[in-house]
């Protein structure tokens, strides 16, 4: 008896983990965040800033199913901006003590990651630089 496999291959991924955990914000603060933060928008991001300080610096990252159907989908974009995010922490002011909650815009076509690469960067350079 012949046995037939079928092989599944993906495209590499690379440097694109989640952020360490060091980084991420903690649920009190994304919910306080989402309340009473300050917000600053992009082309395909936008941005809640807490207004009080934390213990730590703490970035979340927040996609609808209104956004992107598929979970894949979803963990690929938080992936890219996870990335985008710790390419970025080296410039990062020390005494940068906030949370931001990133979220993405409905956009009609599909999703430029050069886009939203200087979407990351031009909201983290107006906050935390």
């Amino acid at each position: 008896m012949i046995g037939f496999f079928i092989v599944v291959t993906y495209p590499k991924v690379y440097n694109q983990a989640m952020l360490s955990r060091k980084y991420r914000a903690t649920r009190p603060n994304i919910e306080e965040t989402i309340k009473t933060g300050v917000s600053i928008f992009g082309k395909f991001l936008y941005a809640k800033i807490s207004r009080k300080e934390a213990e730590k610096p703490g970035f979340a990252i927040v996609i609808s199913k209104k956004n992107e159907k598929t979970s894949v989908g979803r963990h690929l974009i938080k992936r890219k901006i996870s990335s985008y995010i710790e390419a970025d922490l080296s410039k990062i002011n020390p005494k940068f003590k906030k949370t931001v909650v990133f979220f993405i815009k409905k956009t009609e076509g599909p999703l430029s990651y050069k886009e939203m690469k200087k979407d990351v960067e031009f909201i983290l350079e107006k906050v935390a630089f």
